[in-house]
This record gives C-alpha cells, structure tokens and sequence, in this order.
C-alpha cells in the first residue's frame, strides 16, 4: 500500500531558517516521499549506473506506457539484470516510482544550479520563470505528464505524490527563495508563489500537452 505523511512534507517546507540547501536537504527526510524508497548506490559507479538504468527506464516507459514497459525491454536497453532492479526498487512499480523521483529531481535541481542569493526578486522571478518554463514543456516533461494521467486511473495514489513532489513542491521551494528576498509572511509568499507559478504556465503547458505539434 502506497504512503503518505503530508505533515512531514509540510514540516520539511515551513520552517523560516531554511534556505534552497536546506530544502534540498529536507526532501530526503523520512516520510518526504512515496514508499517504497530506493536504495541508493554507495559509490559513484554505483550512482553513475542507477542514473544510466533511470534515463534508460523512463524512456521506454514513455515509449511504450506502463502496462507495456517490461523488465525484460528495459534490461535491454540498460543492462542489467532483474535481480538488480529488483534488490534497489522492488518491482517494475518501484522502478517507475524511482523514474519519476528522478526526472522531479532534475526539474528542481535545474534551478538549484542558478540560484544565486545576490539577485534581487525581479531577476529571480525572470531566472526562475526562464528555467521553469523550458523544464515543465520539455518533450519528456510532457510525455511524462501524459503518462502520470494514463496511470493515474488506475494508481490515483501515483498522481497524488507526483503533485504533492512536482506542483506542491514548486510552490514550496520558490516561497522560500522570496522567502529570502521579501519581508513577508511565509504564508502569503506560498500563496504568491503559486499564482506565479500558475500564470507563468497560462495556457502553454495545456496547449503543449494537448497538441503534440504545438512548440512555444
């Protein structure tokens, strides 16, 4: 049975002392993410090779959906072996969890990269804007949304972490980046973080995802 602790979640994001790196660090507390969670590697090869199995992995998801996605085509492509996938994930279900954990990641690790403390809100808003736009209608952010909604009838549980980890955590982590920049409450910012989140997506990510054709 898929779980949740949306207290924890909130207590890892409401706390004023905590800057982006603390957040960062916040995520990987227990309770933060959808069980059963992955074992990671102890080396940097090992890191390395789970990267490689997880790019490898969502593609052919993508490729071919859940129900078609077997162990047997991603070992294909990626090497490997059921037995490893299953000692870090547990299952071809675990896999795809871990996929989705891994692409969130680079989404919000993009913007990590580029935050720089020394800029005045304005400029965050428009560094912000830039990286958040190309990350949520990039052509595997958009193939994963259409995959999350395809799941989703069946695994509703599955939609409700990626929100709480893709949306809710967008809101989450900008509010503490203004958090450092605007002398407001930190209710109000998670309030102004969404709206901007929302109006910077407008019409674009529904266009994007509905018209395969369509390239903003």
């Amino acid at each position: 049975m898929v779980q949740y602790n949306y207290g924890i979640i909130n207590e890892c994001y409401s706390k004023r002392a905590f800057g982006l790196s603390e957040i960062s660090r916040a995520r990987k507390k227990k309770g933060c993410y959808l069980k059963p969670i992955t074992k990671e590697a102890k080396t940097q090869r090992g890191r390395d090779r789970q990267k490689t199995l997880l790019d490898t992995a969502i593609n052919v998801f993508l490729e071919h959906g859940y129900e078609r996605a077997s162990l047997e085509k991603i070992i294909l492509s990626a090497g490997g072996s059921r037995s490893t996938i299953y000692s870090l994930y547990g299952s071809k279900r675990g896999l795809f969890l871990a996929c989705l954990k891994h692409l969130v990641d680079e989404v919000y690790y993009a913007y990590e990269d580029f935050y720089d403390e020394k800029r005045g809100w304005e400029e965050e808003l428009e560094v912000f804007g830039n990286i958040y736009l190309r990350s949520i209608l990039s052509d595997k952010a958009i193939g994963t949304s259409r995959l999350i909604f395809s799941v989703t009838a069946r695994e509703p549980e599955i939609g409700r972490w990626y929100y709480t980890e893709g949306a809710q955590l967008s809101y989450l982590c900008f509010a503490k980046v203004l958090e450092n920049k605007l002398p407001l409450d930190f209710n109000d910012l998670k309030e102004i973080s969404l709206h901007y989140i929302e109006m910077l997506k407008s019409d674009l990510y529904h266009h994007r995802l509905c018209d395969p054709h369509f390239i903003p």
